[in-house]
């Protein structure tokens, strides 16, 4: 297998939607470790860069996706030998007792090394203050990110706000949150486009004054302060795609080219969309 030039690895970065400052960031990074690696070929000194990152903001701004650009980008600048993550919540840290959340922590680790352990809503780990599992699971985290010469980088996920709780009740952790990228929410625009192409990769067309229906909608959810996020996109595009599956098959005939492109119809009021009680995703009601 070839493997990937940095080149191809940020130029699949920035080809993603929106993101300016994280792009801008990223790229600082690879500038960073690229010039530390020529200087330490010609014996000169380096400005150490710590492979941690924290990655701040609204859930939902493509931060997985980002976690694995990482991923490859560090393989390809030879700063770890796999790109590979390992996607971890709370759910796959804490255990029932101290010991548990230590096992499970070892095996997160375990399951990361040679690549990225990417700890997605981080905050929620120390939600429960001290004494919590989740702060168990912190420091044993700690513990492993101080063992010399380790072979993985730890990426932390979560709000701004509530991440400052972790860096405050362990500051070990200093040295992550020094490169912390902040994600900004998506605006109406870039949700449009992301739209667009994930109606395109199901080969359905989006007319214009489907477009424009689809632009409106958007506008008025993001106005509203809610759903900003990549979540709403696929939950609008699957609703989208039920109501164009009911009129295809309205008269029974699949035959019919119509299931190929979206129409006004398709696009459901804004006051339909209904966020799941975990937060996780969001659905529409009937029509």
């Amino acid at each position: 297998m070839v493997a990937e030039t940095p080149e191809a690895v940020l130029a699949d970065l920035d080809a993603l939607v929106g993101l300016v400052p994280v792009k801008a960031a990223v790229h600082r990074l690879a500038d960073v470790h690229r010039l530390n690696a020529h200087r330490r070929a010609a014996g000169e000194p380096v400005l150490e860069q710590p492979l941690d990152l924290v990655f701040a903001g609204d859930p939902g701004t493509a931060e997985d996706e980002v976690a694995r650009i990482v991923a490859r980008l560090y393989a390809a600048l030879g700063l770890l030998p796999e790109a590979k993550v390992a996607e971890v919540g709370r759910e796959h840290l804490v255990g029932s007792d101290e010991a548990q959340t230590r096992l499970r922590v070892e095996a997160a680790v375990a399951a990361a090394a040679g690549g990225v352990l990417f700890v997605d809503d981080a905050h929620v780990l120390v939600a429960g203050g001290p004494g919590d599992q989740g702060d168990v699971a912190v420091t044993a985290l700690v513990q492993a990110m101080a063992v010399p010469e380790r072979s993985f980088a730890v990426i932390l996920s979560g709000p701004t706000e509530p991440m400052r709780l972790i860096a405050r009740h362990h500051p070990a952790l200093a040295p992550a949150f020094e490169d912390v990228i902040e994600f900004p929410r998506y605006t109406p625009d870039e949700l449009v486009e992301l739209f667009g192409r994930q109606a395109a990769a199901l080969g359905i067309a989006v007319p214009d004054d489907v477009r424009a229906a689809v632009e409106a909608h958007l506008a008025e959810v993001h106005a509203g302060g809610r759903f900003r996020d990549t979540r709403y996109v696929p939950a609008l595009v699957e609703e989208m795609y039920a109501r164009l599956a009911g009129r295809a098959l309205e008269d029974g005939d699949l035959a019919d080219p119509e299931h190929r492109a979206f129409a006004v119809s398709d696009v459901p009021p804004v006051a339909a969309a209904l966020p799941a009680e975990t937060g996780l995703r969001v659905g529409f009601s009937a029509p």
